[in-house]
């Protein structure tokens, strides 16, 4: 297991590179009048007047065109390591989508306690909601990557320590360059 620590490690931070491209092409997509009508919450009274439609179909699209566009980066790569995941491993338009769709669904559970016990959204002053919040969506494509792709319980496990470092950075890269 902790011979596998460094591999799965890499192999996270390719996978996770699709949904940070996947988080800038949201951004920008977002920002397109085709995304403006879908600005509008799920279900406030549930999740709040954060969680919006727009959240639960742009993501899988911009995932989709990600996946594709890192696919085509692969076929480029000097070196591929025997044990390297890569999104030519699965069908795109099925990971892409699934990933992006759970990814955000995942985060409805957590919006639904936060506003049970009157957290704002997208309130940082708890450290622990920080975290969670960064842990909610990465444990969810973590949970779908294990029952539905069979991905190895040794790469879930180092998934859930990871998984959350890199979207709080990701998260805070994204502040950093104006997309969030």
């Amino acid at each position: 297991m902790i011979n596998d620590f460094i591999p799965d490690t890499l192999n996270l931070l390719w996978l996770a590179l699709g949904l940070f491209i996947a988080g800038v092409i949201e951004a920008v997509l977002w920002k397109t009048k085709v995304f403006q009508w879908l600005n509008i919450p799920i279900q406030t009274e549930l999740f709040g007047a954060n969680k919006k439609w727009r959240g639960l179909i742009s993501l899988p699209l911009a995932m989709l065109a990600s996946v594709y566009l890192l696919h085509l980066v692969e076929i480029y790569l000097p070196f591929i390591p025997e044990d390297a995941i890569l999104f030519s491993d699965f069908n795109l338009l099925e990971f892409g989508l699934l990933v992006g769709f759970v990814f955000n669904l995942s985060e409805l559970p957590n919006s639904f306690i936060k506003r049970r016990l009157d957290i704002p959204p997208g309130d940082e002053s708890s450290k622990m909601f920080y975290f969670v919040d960064h842990m909610d969506s990465t444990y969810g494509v973590l949970i779908l990557w294990y029952l539905y792709f069979h991905f190895p319980l040794h790469f879930i496990l180092t998934g859930l320590v990871v998984t959350p470092l890199l979207f709080m950075g990701a998260t805070e890269l994204r502040k950093k360059l104006g997309l969030k």
